[in-house]
């Protein structure tokens, strides 16, 4: 993977992506300019549906990458069923309305076995990647987007940081907005790590940049 940043143009490709990444992460916050009405209903929505195309974008590009990933492709498919799982997780309550039955929070569980088999199937190769993972900078990104939901999306998504923040009373559903748009904002630098990890494959039409 380090080859791709050696060439003379290098420094053109990188600006062109540090642009890409900031509108990216600004565009992607566009429900926030959304007009509002008596509710937020129309925002959630559409914050909801952006976590859900991003999620699923990013399972798309991992699961055409697997095919040129070489030795890694069973890693590559265990992360796109990871990132399915977690995008059907995302859409939890559409899937409660369109099947109401307390079996539709377990619609994910099929994909999320489906990834654990192929991480424990194939564990050389997982810890490998994970190692060879750790030095490219689109590991970055991904680390940044878990923290952001399972920390800062749950710190800042809470009525005591409110309560304690703000002296005044605050609207009841700011803890829940706060929360989506961090969580879509990770999604967002989820999918940034991801598309960082199969451009270099998607070039060389097999694996040995992975292993670079």
């Amino acid at each position: 993977m380090a080859e791709e940043f050696t060439s003379r143009s290098s420094w053109h490709r990188t600006l062109v992506y540090t642009a890409v990444i900031c509108g990216g992460s600004i565009l992607v916050l566009f429900p926030a300019w959304l007009p509002r009405g008596s509710s937020v209903a129309m925002e959630d929505g559409a914050v909801e549906l952006l976590q859900l195309a991003l999620l699923s974008t990013s399972a798309a590009f991992l699961l055409a990458a697997s095919s040129h990933a070489g030795r890694f492709q069973p890693t590559y498919r265990g992360m796109s069923f990871t990132t399915m799982a977690a995008a059907i997780g995302e859409f939890e309550d559409v899937l409660h309305t369109l099947m109401p039955s307390p079996w539709s929070s377990w619609v994910f569980m099929p994909f999320a076995l489906i990834a654990l088999y192929y991480f424990l199937r194939y564990k050389r190769e997982s810890l490998r990647f994970v190692g060879l993972a750790s030095r490219h900078p689109a590991s970055g990104f991904i680390a940044a987007g878990l923290i952001i939901i399972y920390v800062f999306s749950r710190f800042f998504g809470s009525r005591g940081f409110w309560e304690a923040t703000l002296e005044a009373e605050f609207p009841p559903e700011l803890p829940r907005i706060c929360r989506s748009y961090l969580e879509l904002l990770a999604c967002y630098f989820i999918l940034v790590g991801v598309i960082g990890f199969c451009l270099p494959l998607s070039r060389r039409g097999n694996g040995a940049s992975t292993e670079s």
